[in-house]
């Protein structure tokens, strides 16, 4: 059997831990964070805002904190160097670079600003001029939810927010095909600054995966179980989709392929005998598409007594 590691790098935001760490329905949100730095230096940090409204937002009076960290979006003040704008356009970017304008070489900062991002994680928070929380993230306890440090892959990847309209904040690594910008020394940032996240874009072209069968919790395998599904592509015919099962028999833990490159037939037939009694048994159903955008669906947690 082909084994998975927990650690496995998935190009796509099923295949990352996905946090509801910010508030729900913001108009303006925290859409990117370089915490890593980059190539030509890891403080060259940077961080982006998004508008998801359709009109302009004035930022004066608004501050972007963390740590000890105060960075005003409206005035040359606290940990502010630098202010090139006050406003973020309808459904706009709005990008924060540390300490110069070099950070992102090819795209003029709107803020320039002191002070660092910690590499295991901090809290931060956006607060609009009446001082009311407008998105927030907290990554002091559980460490930063995506994104990655120089000796991981991509390098240097930005953090990405998957979806900026959705209630829940999910984040994962940029995936360093979908990318823009360029750092100190004139390569490529493993990020997209200005633009939309490689995780937005695969999100959206993600193919969409339902089980079916078996999905009653604690239910008890034994024998031939049939497993079933259903699995469409937003950008492609659903039976260009291949389809891979997956078995954990430690709740999710590790996974080992049971098979792979199915036609999307909707079912598959799987021997439960062929596998020891377990107790935390989860079936993890993975689809592909011709781009290599995969979705999944996980089972509850079953049994298996043979």
């Amino acid at each position: 059997m082909h084994t998975v590691g927990r650690n496995a790098l998935w190009i796509g935001v099923w295949l990352v831990a996905l946090a509801s760490l910010g508030c729900s329905g913001a108009d303006v949100v925290i859409n990117e964070i370089a915490w890593a730095g980059t190539a030509a230096s890891p403080s060259d940090e940077w961080i982006e805002l998004y508008n998801t409204t359709g009109a302009a937002i004035d930022l004066t009076g608004w501050i972007l904190s963390f740590g000890e960290t105060g960075i005003q979006l409206g005035s040359v003040e606290d940990d502010t160097l630098e202010l090139r704008s006050t406003t973020i356009e309808a459904g706009g970017y709005f990008l924060l670079e540390r300490t110069d304008d070099e950070t992102v070489s090819d795209i003029v900062a709107d803020v320039l600003y002191k002070g660092g991002l910690s590499n295991s994680g901090v809290a931060i928070e956006l607060r609009n001029a009446a001082g009311d929380l407008v998105d927030r993230i907290d990554s002091v306890e559980e460490g930063w939810p995506a994104g990655a440090a120089g000796d991981q892959e991509p390098p240097h990847a930005s953090m990405e927010r998957v979806d900026p309209f959705s209630d829940a904040a999910a984040w994962a690594s940029n995936n360093g095909q979908i990318r823009c910008g360029t750092d100190a020394n004139g390569d490529p940032l493993n990020g997209t600054p200005g633009r939309e996240n490689s995780a937005r874009v695969t999100a959206l072209a993600a193919p969409v995966v339902e089980l079916v069968a078996p999905i009653e919790e604690a239910t008890i395998l034994s024998g031939i179980v049939l497993i079933e599904w259903s699995a469409t592509d937003p950008d492609g015919p659903a039976e260009g989709l291949a389809i891979s099962i997956e078995l954990s028999l430690d709740g999710g833990e590790t996974w080992v392929v049971l098979v792979e490159n199915l036609a999307n037939g909707g079912s598959y037939a799987w021997d439960s005998t062929l596998h020891p009694n377990a107790d935390e048994v989860r079936i993890r159903i993975v689809a592909e598409d011709g781009d290599g955008h995969r979705g999944t669906a996980v089972s509850p947690v079953f049994t298996i007594r043979n």
